[in-house]
């Protein structure tokens, strides 16, 4: 497991995390390191073993704003990690990262039931990537703001 720190921009966010999962070891660094130059004051954990990760968030979910996790992986696909994820802790925003076309209908019902909040097709820009990690963010600052 890694660990990159961003800088704090926003005191409400100040503790919040964000995880990456991804099995191949050089796209998860990659993106932590695309998300340096996000706001929020956020922490970055990268994984590279599902089953990892979530033990991970299931011991700190209170801290996790935001997990990062490809749809392919060995084991414990991404899909049944941000299952397991929001039924830990359905405040936590989820996006999944594919590199193989699927059609809309295929995580229709998962996107639907709020599971999943987003999907990214790869390759992705990492302008890209920081642009819908803020948009991830100032959702959940939104939802902070609403209670």
């Amino acid at each position: 497991m890694s660990l990159a720190s961003l800088e704090s921009r926003q005191i409400s966010l100040k503790e919040g995390w964000v995880g990456i999962v991804d099995d191949d070891s050089d796209i998860s660094m990659l993106f932590a390191d695309a998300l340096r130059g996000v706001d929020g004051g956020i922490l970055i954990f990268t994984f590279n073993d599902s089953l990892e990760a979530l033990k991970h968030f299931t011991k700190n979910k209170e801290k996790y704003i935001l997990v990062i996790c490809d749809l392919m992986m060995p084991g414990l696909n991404g899909l049944d990690l941000v299952k397991r994820i929001k039924k830990l802790s359905p405040k936590t925003r989820t996006m999944i990262t594919t590199g193989y076309e699927i059609e809309p209908r295929e995580l229709h019902f998962d996107i639907k039931m709020g599971i999943i909040d987003r999907i990214i097709q790869k390759p992705i820009s990492m302008n890209g990537l920081r642009q819908e990690v803020k948009n991830q963010i100032n959702s959940c600052q939104l939802r902070i703001n609403k209670k």
